[in-house]
């Protein structure tokens, strides 16, 4: 028998693809009478909806109606034989929907994998909140709903498909369908193997109210908060995986309060530090060595970059220096060698497009000069020279396209390559290799 139904199932085409396909179960239909508009299966178990019957036409199923009628003619034999069927159910009717049942989406063969038992499975998506058909979804959980602890509750337990069935999701909704409920009560959540990563406390209506805790995959502590009446109230505290604080902050009414803000880094040593007023960074933002000197200062302003800026060696010696408008880099901007000699120059227009850059050697020599234009594309003369100063490349731009010559150079000062361009493109023979030339901060490579 079981071949035969193999055979007929795939002859039928019970299984059209669906996409709001979301309950699947094994059951076996002991009986289908035709109704207004379709047809009533009864079931010898219930469905993941509650209740012995669903309702099946045509439409369901995807079938044209001849379809459906010799689907029904197979379907005859297996009813009477009690055979095991796979059903998947479009959707469960809303609570107190009149007359309505559950609609039959699929129905096919059971292999012994996906018919292992007869519980019913709502999949789910990546967000819990929303019905998956089985080939998609991430997450799923055993339905109907059995009652929770808490009169008028129903237990949830969602469990990751794709990991061998550990909890995702461990608690209790306020109505019997899950995806019409909604959470009420503490709730906690589950890695993919199993570990704890999150404990959320909630009142009967499902406001946040108490402590919510998240949990790194070793069972260290991430993150601990407090909630009162659906916001954030009083302190909260961010940990690194070795358990040093990260960072404490304090919140009134949901919103992080002012003042000053400092952060750790994993050894407990002060990393950042500045200052918050009316939910934005003010002021000096300060970065910190482990040794406890300044790594770098930089001005904020309505929590927008703007002002001066420098970064330093470990040493205290000047490692670079910017100016920032509005949160965009303006003016010039330098960096540092560790002995002070400078190794790039940077000038920005004042609209904010990097206009031109110089990079030297470590020996004072001038080994990349690029230009732009106001439109941030490549102008005038690309020149970059060896450590000895001898030239090395040099390539003509004209508003971003190569226009005139393009040369590269041996270290012994013998040309290599040669190639005049116009709007980009060689004009007549080039000597050498014609490639073109890619710019890093190393200098100008040919790609």
């Amino acid at each position: 028998m079981a071949r035969i139904v193999k055979h007929v199932l795939g002859a039928m085409l019970l299984w059209p693809v669906l996409a709001s396909a979301e309950i699947e179960q094994r059951q076996v239909v002991s009986a289908i009478a035709a109704a207004a508009g379709g047809d009533v299966l009864t079931l010898a178990s219930d469905s993941g909806c509650g209740g012995r019957q669903v309702r099946m036409d045509a439409r369901s199923v995807g079938l044209d109606a001849a379809q459906y009628a010799a689907m029904k003619q197979q379907l005859a034999p297996l009813i009477r034989d009690a055979t095991p069927l796979l059903m998947r159910i479009l959707s469960c009717p809303a609570p107190g929907a009149a007359a309505a049942m559950p609609e039959v989406g699929k129905l096919g063969g059971c292999e012994p994998q996906a018919c292992a038992d007869g519980k019913a499975r709502l999949y789910l998506n990546d967000n819990l909140r929303r019905g998956e058909v089985k080939e998609h979804a991430r997450y799923a959980l055993v339905v109907p709903l059995p009652p929770g602890k808490t009169p008028g509750t129903w237990q949830v337990a969602v469990f990751h498909v794709r990991e061998g069935e550990p909890t995702r999701l461990s608690g209790q909704v306020d109505g019997p369908d899950y995806l019409r409920g909604k959470l009420v009560g503490n709730y906690s959540m589950y890695y993919p193997h199993g570990q704890l990563e999150m404990q959320v406390e909630q009142d009967g209506r499902g406001v946040p109210e108490g402590m919510q805790t998240r949990y790194y995959p070793d069972g260290q502590v991430s993150m601990r908060g407090t909630w009162r009446n659906g916001v954030q109230e009083g302190e909260e505290q961010t940990y690194h995986q070795s358990g040093k604080l990260i960072e404490s902050r304090t919140y009134r009414n949901g919103a992080r309060a002012d003042g000053l803000m400092e952060t750790f880094d994993e050894h407990g040593k002060l990393r950042t530090r500045m200052t918050q007023l009316k939910g934005q960074a003010e002021g000096e933002l300060l970065l910190f060595y482990p040794d406890g000197s300044v790594e770098s200062r930089s001005q904020y302003v309505n929590g927008i970059r703007t002002g001066p800026g420098t970064e330093y060696f470990p040493d205290g010696k000047v490692r670079s220096t910017v100016s920032y408008v509005d949160g965009k880099p303006a003016g010039d901007s330098v960096e540092y060698y560790p002995d002070g000699k400078v190794a790039s120059k940077r000038t920005h227009s004042g609209h904010y497009v990097l206009r031109s850059e110089q990079r030297f050697s470590r020996a004072g020599v001038l080994i990349v000069d690029k230009r732009w234009n106001a439109g941030g594309r490549e102008e005038g003369a690309l020149r970059s020279w060896y450590a000895d100063g001898k030239p090395r490349q040099l390539i003509e731009y004209v508003n971003g396209e190569r226009q005139g010559w393009t040369r590269h150079w041996n270290e012994d000062g013998s040309l290599e390559s040669e190639c005049r361009y116009v709007a980009d493109e060689p004009q007549g023979e080039c000597m050498g290799a014609s490639a073109r030339f890619s710019y890093t901060e190393d200098g100008i490579h040919i790609d």
